[in-house]
């Protein structure tokens, strides 16, 4: 017992001692670049203790971190060896790194709720760093991604201020056409959006109104492009499949910046851009314009007396002193003006590891070329990380947004009211209300206004039950609120004003509870190294979403002031109003993951959901959705020791499947609604429009993916390749009935597609480290093949016809889906003696009925009689062209001199086949010179004139036989043209002001940037844009043009 106090006294002193190596001290220091010999500073290393990131470096290099004061440093960061620092009480450190061969194999990739590095992750992905799309101001992000990503098919068809262009992963996966002529739109297959790990899709909750459309914005609109860290596109199942429902078409995720600062660090970027008026249509004004259509007459009508007495009895021909005819008026200058607009935002951001936090105050507005139409967002977007201990940690993100809306009397697409008043005639005068163009007033009158307001709550906890045991919630609250105001003043609308009022709300609940287990084995007792690894993942998911929206049309009001209420029984009986779109969805899904990999040589992923979605019939059931990866990264060989210049090298297989919901709950189970009094009794009506499906099913993706990567040279060449064949079923599409049934339609999944292609990605570093200039290349490109597999009811073709403008589309299985059905156009009859004539009767071919103006003369176009009755007629159609691109990718150049930068952007798309519908119109002018049609300058195209003319186009001015002949109708080859372009997209010029100096006047970084996009096209395409068409692949006279636009920008950070 008189040990016992000597034994507490020694134990007291070894606890001080204890306590005394576990004091906590403040290390600031800095990370330089040591292979360079400039000692460059190093920004964004992370820095480590025990493993876990405890802050990192930030755009000097510096750094401050509180660690105890004998912790071991780990410095990492992608392209640099990494590098171990004992802390020893020093409170700074001075820490060089080395460049290291690894650059792009330590790069983390996040699939499946998961983040692995890049040698164990077995799916095709491609991240895109936040500063490759930085520069450009843009209302919607996705367009920068235009030609970066071998696979993502990004189409600007509208240069509309807000509104994105089509976007597919892996060509189209859905081939249903809603509307007819231009006005007929493909179904969009939108890739589903995962946002700060919460998924949003973009296809859903778009709602038409009275043929309107109701107000909505990408997701991804709402991120302003300078608070975005990095996007990742998972193309394969191997990467989509743990996303489950909405994940068929394809991934995209979006990663918000974090604080990463001890010191709060403040970032103001800043930008001033003009969007410029793209080239126009040259047009025929005036006196010009009266003469050619007075010459026209004269040489072609029947007879000179007839064409007399037509010019005298046409006013605007004949009374050329008339104050009201007598005009040469630019219409495209009332609807068409560069406009001036601005970008700001604000960034706050600071903490460490145990605290961190980011908000983000932005504004942007940008008003469209076309008069009456613009694009204002202003977000506040925050989040915040708190990490008390090791174990436990819990994230919260709070984004808002606001978002206005101008479409003039459009819809952002198309804008009829500016293409039907660009094309009046010159010799009217300049619009007002005494007019009789009141297209133009309504364009630029026309009271339209459109918010959306976007609200989303994250909160995220993370705890860690045990050693390499972690758990995970995610829980997610969004609402959106859009509202939709059209105001029509009484001018416009023969003394009635017409009033448009349109609002919905959507909300979505979303929760997805995760376990993660990762553990491994030695292959001999004493390896440092695990050999065998394993990785379990286990998550649940539910996602709980409503929309309603609500629509009002009141068809006269009381007056342009006074917008309601309804007075006359006329008035209330052709307004409408009331409940249009409501919706009330829920899904639920249990998914899990296996991955082992040997030395991080041999990889193997098993992934496996089940998912159960309202949307289904009773008999569907749940969804289940395997895949199975397996990668070889053969650098890690033995043999392969010698291949010095190897820096890493894989092959990956991957087989899976994903879903995406189909139709709604109406087509599934039907829909009752009350009915009338039998009996004296309260009766429920079937609605006979729809007949349910109770086998109603999701669309099914499956996919098989061959990929194989490499870098060599330090990192001077590295190539992504992928092979993939992916196969879409149970396609939903309306099918009518027959007549003799009492439902109209039902909601049909019979129908499939097959893609299949190949995609390169490379980026090379030509240059030597050594040189003054950095030179990086990159390029991509994707051939992709779509056919036709299944159609409804074992059909093996059928025709959607399209009574607009007889554009139809022709379903063939083993052809690509979206056909054209078309007269084939084989050149211009030249002279008498080349037109057919049918040996039984003795006469020539023909157009309809018998009359004389129904017989091919000279200059009139050569069809192809495909049935040899010598009658053109609509049997005599072919199957023509392709309206997807067949070829996409990129090219990008960045080339970097001390402190300027140089970095060049295009795109290419080819094998793509256009119908030059604005052309076929243009030249259709020409066949009614009695009516006020602009008229546009043709003298650059081939048309037949007289006869022996070896012509492109045939005889414009034959107005007499044009209605009955339609020479210039749309839908024949003649209007179907090469589409294949190659696009300057942007180019941007660099400037950092050298801290030397910044740092005078209290700034640590200042830089200043000048970015020109949307500079211009190589193409054979006749028209003004082959990009600015519909995704069906229709140039329409009323789409919105691309505008160009120059940009002066500031970045300051403090």
């Amino acid at each position: 017992m008189k040990y016992i106090k000597y034994i507490i006294v020694l134990l007291l002193f070894t606890m001080q001692d204890v306590a005394w190596a576990q004091q906590r001290i403040t290390v600031t220091g800095t990370v330089y670049d040591a292979s360079s010999g400039k000692r460059d500073p190093l920004s964004s290393v992370t820095i480590l203790s025990n493993g876990l990131s405890i802050g990192s470096t930030d755009n000097n290099g510096k750094f401050s971190i509180n660690v105890p004061n004998n912790a071991t440093l780990v410095f990492r960061t992608i392209g640099y060896d990494s590098k171990s620092v004992k802390v020893d009480n020093k409170t700074s450190l001075t820490v060089g790194l080395t460049s290291s061969s690894e650059k792009i194999a330590e790069v983390t990739v996040t699939s499946g709720y998961q983040t692995k590095s890049r040698t164990l992750n077995t799916g095709s992905a491609v991240t895109i760093s936040g500063k490759d799309i930085q520069g450009q101001p843009a209302g919607d992000v996705m367009s920068l991604l235009q030609g970066k990503v071998a696979g993502l098919n990004i189409q600007n068809n509208t240069g509309a201020p807000g509104f994105r262009g089509s976007v597919t992963i892996r060509g189209i996966s859905n081939i249903n056409v809603t509307g007819n002529g231009n006005n007929a739109f493909l179904t969009p297959t939108s890739p589903l959006y995962v946002i700060d790990g919460v998924p949003v899709d973009d296809n859903a909750d778009y709602s038409y109104g009275f043929q309107q459309a109701g107000p909505g914005v990408s997701p991804a609109s709402q991120i302003p492009p300078e608070d975005i860290e990095d996007i990742t596109v998972l193309k394969d199942a191997a990467a989509t499949s743990l996303y489950g429902s909405r994940g068929a078409y394809g991934v995209i995720l979006i990663t918000t910046k974090r604080g990463n600062s001890k010191v709060p660090v403040v970032r103001y970027n800043g930008s001033a851009f003009m969007s410029a008026v793209p080239q126009l249509r040259s047009v025929i004004g005036g006196k010009e314009e009266r003469l050619m259509r007075i010459r026209q007459i004269l040489m072609n009508d029947t007879s000179a007396i007839h064409a007399l007495d037509l010019v005298n009895n046409t006013p605007f021909l004949s009374d050329s002193l008339n104050a009201y005819y007598n005009n040469s008026t630019d219409w495209q200058s009332y609807f068409y003006k560069p406009t001036y607009n601005h970008n700001h935002n604000l960034n706050v951001s600071g903490g460490d590891v145990q605290f961190n936090y980011k908000v983000v105050l932005g504004a942007y507005d940008e008003k469209g070329i076309q008069e009456n139409t613009g694009y204002s967002r202003y977000n506040l977007n925050m989040n915040m990380i708190y990490n008390p201990v090791q174990k436990f940690k819990i994230e919260a993100l709070l984004n808002n947004s606001i978002q206005k809306q101008r479409m003039g009397s459009g819809n952002g697409l198309l804008n009829n009211g500016v293409a039907t008043g660009g094309a009046s005639s010159s010799l009217l005068p300049a619009p007002s209300l005494y007019s009789s163009v009141n297209s133009v007033l309504g364009a630029l009158t026309t009271d339209d206004d459109n918010k959306v307001l976007n609200t989303n709550a994250t909160v995220n906890i993370f705890y860690d039950l045990f050693r390499n045991f972690k758990a995970g919630v995610y829980n997610s609250y969004t609402t959106v609120s859009s509202t939709k105001d059209n105001f029509s003043p009484a001018a416009l609308n023969s003394n009635q004003a017409k009033y448009y009022t349109y609002n919905d709300r959507a909300t979505t609940l979303y929760n997805r509870a995760q376990l993660s287990y990762v553990f491994g084995f030695r292959e001999k007792p004493g390896d440092e190294e695990l050999a065998h690894n394993f990785n379990l993942f286990a998550f649940s998911e539910l996602r709980a979403s409503f929309f309603k929206s609500d629509a009002m049309l009141n068809d006269k009001v009381v007056n342009d002031q006074l917008r309601g209420p309804l007075t006359l029984m006329t008035s209330y009986l052709s307004s409408k109003g009331g409940t249009i779109g409501y919706t009330d969805l829920r899904t639920v899904a249990f998914a899990g993951n296996f991955s082992y990999n040997y030395k991080s040589k041999y990889v193997l992923d098993f992934n496996y959901r089940v998912d159960g979605l309202s949307t289904n019939g009773p008999n569907a059931g749940y969804k289940k959705n395997p895949s199975i990866s397996l990668k070889w990264n053969f650098d890690r060989e033995s043999f392969l020791d010698a291949w010095t210049w190897l820096d890493y090298g894989d092959f990956r297989v991957s087989y899976g499947s994903n879903i995406s919901p189909n139709g709604n709950i109406y087509q599934a189970y039907g829909k009752l609604y009350a009915g009338g009094r039998y009996n004296n009794q309260n009766t429920v009506i079937s609605d006979l429009g729809t007949l349910p499906n109770l086998s109603l099913e999701p669309t099914k993706a499956t996919t098989y993916n061959f990929g194989m990567d490499f870098s060599i040279f330090q990192n001077r060449l590295s190539v992504m390749f992928d092979s993939y064949y992916k196969q879409n079923d149970h396609i939903f599409k309306e099918k009518q009935l027959s007549s003799s049934n009492s439902f109209n339609v039902i909601g049909s999944t019979e129908i499939s597609n097959v893609n299949y292609g190949w995609e390169f990605q490379a980026t090379a570093r030509p240059l030597s480290p050594s040189s003054p200039f950095k030179w990086n290349l990159s390029g991509n490109f994707a051939i992709n093949r779509e056919i036709l597999a299944k159609l409804p009811d074992g059909l093996r073709e059928f025709i959607q016809i399209d009574n607009s403008l007889g554009q139809s589309l022709y379903y063939r299985l083993g052809t690509n889906s979206l056909s054209n059905y078309l007269f084939n156009t084989k050149g211009v009859y030249t002279s008498l003696d080349q037109i057919p004539v049918d040996p039984v009767t003795g006469l020539p071919v023909r157009v309809g009925g018998n009359g004389l103006l129904n017989y091919f003369k000279p200059g009139d176009p050569i069809y192809t009689d495909l049935d040899g009755n010598y009658i053109i007629d609509n049997y005599d159609q072919v199957i023509a062209g392709n309206s997807q691109p067949q070829i996409t990718g990129g090219l990008m150049s960045l080339l970097q001199y001390k402190q300027w930068s140089l970095e060049v952007n295009t795109s290419f798309t080819l094998k793509r086949d256009i119908l030059n519908n604005s052309l076929a119109a243009q030249f259709g002018l020409f066949g009614k010179p009695t009516e006020m049609g602009g008229l546009v300058p043709i003298s650059q195209y081939n048309f037949w004139q007289n006869v022996g003319d070896d012509a492109v186009y045939p005889n414009p001015f034959d107005f007499v036989r044009s209605a009955i002949l339609n020479p210039f109708r749309t839908n024949q080859t003649l209007f179907q043209e090469d589409g294949s372009y190659f696009k300057l997209n942007s180019v941007k010029v660099y400037y950092n002001v050298p801290q030397t100096l910044s740092q005078r006047y209290g700034m640590n970084r200042l830089s200043i940037n000048f970015t020109a996009a949307n500079l211009g096209y190589i193409t054979r395409y006749s028209g003004p844009n082959p990009e600015s068409v519909s995704a069906l692949g229709r140039d329409m006279s009323g789409g919105y043009p691309l505008p160009k636009q120059f940009t002066l920008g500031l970045n300051v950070e403090f």
